[in-house]
């Protein structure tokens, strides 16, 4: 179909389509991290093979478990350190009962007696567990 043909079918001279302004051109500063097209375009752009296309993208999933398991490495570390703390703050209080005279004292008999349960009952469950590892 030639321009004259397709000028007479759509009932006059034909239109350009405006050229886009250098705002309307893509770029990726705009969202950085985040158009997987422009990525792309680029990575075509370099004449890769597939199997070197096929190992980028291995290496980039690599990165992304390793920086995960990185993250939640830190998040388990911070937890323990927090329940070492809880820990240490409850055996501070139980033995500022154990030691002071009654008046200075803010927890009941029955809070005390739990703590301490709480407290020796995880010391002795750790260090049976360890007996038990070691013997297994």
């Amino acid at each position: 179909m030639s321009e004259d043909d397709a000028a007479s079918i759509s009932g006059g001279a034909l239109k350009r389509v405006p050229d886009l302004s250098p705002n309307d051109l893509p770029q990726a500063s705009r969202l950085p991290g985040m158009d997987t097209g422009l990525k792309e375009a680029k990575l075509l752009s370099k004449n890769l093979s597939s199997d070197d296309i096929a190992i980028a993208a291995a290496n980039s999933e690599h990165n992304r478990t390793e920086n995960f398991r990185d993250h939640f490495e830190r998040i388990a570390i911070c937890g323990l350190w927090l329940l070492a703390g809880l820990i240490l703050v409850a055996g501070l209080a139980w033995f500022w009962h154990l030691l002071t005279p009654e008046r200075w004292h803010w927890l009941s008999m029955d809070a005390v007696a739990r703590l301490q349960n709480l407290l020796t009952g995880g010391i002795f469950a750790t260090l049976a567990g360890g007996y038990l590892k070691k013997r297994m």
